[in-house]
């Protein structure tokens, strides 16, 4: 067998296994490490502006995936407001009008409670249902993945810049950019806890990058994971009697 015949057998064996790695599978295992499956916990929405601070005490339940419902405990006159997402339906309670209302599809990128955070971070796998990652940069260490918009998705947004860490696929941060390629917003996680083999932030920083001083902050605390939920904590009835 000659040299060049050879040279061509080694290249077919390092095909599709040593190929660069599979950006959807990559982008799979980040958002389970960020989901971090069935929860009930508390958080604390910090809510940080020029002139003032914010803070919120909510109580999420959530399935890990495409569902969640979230009650706001604190303070006083906002305390009864809840939220409940199941796929792409997001409903709104307001105890002062004792009605529930429906977000429409347009709505997903608004703010929520007035902080840095949207109605499209409470939960789900946006990402992976609007956006097509390919990976811009990987080490052995770390891997960076760019998510560019689907047709028809719904978002404000030209592209997602996604930084893990390695293994594992940890995520580290997200940074939004705008139609002409500018920066408008970061997310950085910290603080992990283990969860079944995965890395769970408990602390999730958003940033305004187009408004100094303009930042939310959520912490998770008496947190328990792998919970089974009943199917009624996802009903509208739970979003004023609870679950």
């Amino acid at each position: 067998m000659n040299l060049r015949l050879l040279l061509l057998l080694g290249l077919l064996c390092l095909g599709p296994a040593g190929a660069a790695t599979d950006p959807q599978a990559v982008l799979k295992a980040i958002l389970d490490n960020q989901r971090g499956g069935s929860l009930r916990a508390t958080l604390t929405l910090s809510i940080t502006r020029p002139d003032r601070q914010t803070q919120f005490v909510l109580e999420v339940v959530s399935d890990g995936n495409e569902r969640a419902i979230i009650w706001v405990k604190a303070p006083p006159r906002e305390a009864g407001q809840a939220f409940l997402r199941v796929g792409d339906n997001i409903q709104l309670y307001n105890p002062s009008l004792k009605r529930v209302l429906r977000l429409p599809p347009s709505g997903r990128s608004d703010s929520f409670l007035g902080s840095d955070l949207s109605y499209s971070d409470l939960a789900g796998r946006d990402l992976e249902q609007d956006f097509t990652p390919r990976v811009e940069a990987e080490s052995d260490s770390s891997i960076t993945l760019e998510l560019i918009p689907k047709p028809q998705a719904p978002t404000p947004y030209g592209k997602l810049v996604l930084l893990a860490s390695k293994p594992g696929f940890v995520p580290r941060e997200v940074r939004y950019y705008d139609q002409r390629g500018q920066a408008v917003r970061k997310i950085t996680f910290a603080q992990f806890v283990q969860v079944g083999g995965q890395s769970f932030p408990t602390q999730t920083t958003v940033e305004d990058l187009l408004r100094p001083g303009h930042r939310t902050q959520v912490v998770y605390s008496h947190y328990r994971f792998g919970i089974a939920v009943p199917e009624s904590c996802f009903s509208v009835r739970a979003l004023e009697a609870g679950c």
